[in-house]
């Protein structure tokens, strides 16, 4: 388990205290919202790892998540339990949680079990798919299309095109495998596409996957989708080395409220 390795050492390093200052503002959905204050929670400190407002390696505290989030420390304790047992953070008693971290290796075997399923996925969807299910498809590359210098913009998008392509190949075993492993994607950091270069590299081969599904093709569907979680690793590898070199600086992404 993710979770028993790291906590073996310490994160690389300096745990940031101020990270949650470095958090925008969100709107937590209201009494009408079906999930928990425990799920809105999890949801909302897996999105902003994600997303790169909280670092890996930051330290969290119950009390500056409750304030944040503007719920009783309660359920922000719950949360943070289900986020420990999902190897997302690792909770020290008396100071708090870590936000844990993949090294270089733990990538290669994550995209290792992505570079299987991905594919797959994606040549089942080019077996299944239908006019409606590939106009879905084209109407979130052209909002990807109109939002590559708003990372805050694509990452919804880039999830909701995976999982479009991941429901119509209508495996339910292939959907939990899948799950399972993008459980674990906010320990990767902060997202690629806030790289605009790689936001770009991205859309075009989702154009080219999407290209390949439309024709019926799921060979060609499969080979696409497999170059691009080989691009996406590549691009994580190269970042983890820069950064290494002390070649470059961890940006930190700023919005205000909306």
């Amino acid at each position: 388990m993710v979770t028993r390795s790291r906590a073996r050492r310490p994160a690389r390093g300096i745990p940031d205290d101020s990270a949650l200052r470095r958090i925008a503002a969100r709107d937590i959905p209201g009494g009408g919202d079906a999930r928990s204050l425990a799920e809105v929670a999890c949801d909302e400190i897996r999105r902003a790892i994600r997303e790169g407002r909280v670092a890996t390696g930051a330290h969290l505290t119950e009390l500056d998540l409750a304030a944040w989030l503007g719920m009783s420390r309660t359920p922000v304790r719950e949360a943070m339990r289900r986020l420990q047992s999902e190897g997302l953070l690792l909770i020290q008693p008396f100071r708090g949680a870590l936000v844990m971290r993949l090294d270089a290796g733990d990538m290669r075997q994550m995209f290792a079990v992505r570079e299987l399923l991905e594919p797959a996925a994606a040549a089942a969807c080019a077996a299944n798919a239908g006019a409606a299910d590939i106009a879905a498809l084209r109407a979130i590359l052209r909002q990807e299309a109109a939002s590559l210098d708003d990372p805050a913009a694509l990452f919804p998008l880039n999830r909701q095109f995976h999982d479009i392509i991941l429901e119509v190949a209508r495996n339910q075993f292939l959907s939990k495998a899948i799950a399972g492993v993008y459980s674990l994607i906010p320990l990767l950091g902060d997202s690629n596409l806030l790289n605009r270069r790689h936001a770009r590299e991205a859309h075009l081969q989702h154009q080219q996957i999407l290209a390949a599904i439309e024709s019926g093709d799921a060979a060609a569907a499969e080979a696409v989708a497999r170059e691009h979680v080989r691009h996406s690793l590549k691009t994580r590898l190269a970042r983890i080395a820069m950064a290494g070199s002390g070649h470059s600086k961890q940006k930190t992404v700023k919005t205000g409220k909306k």
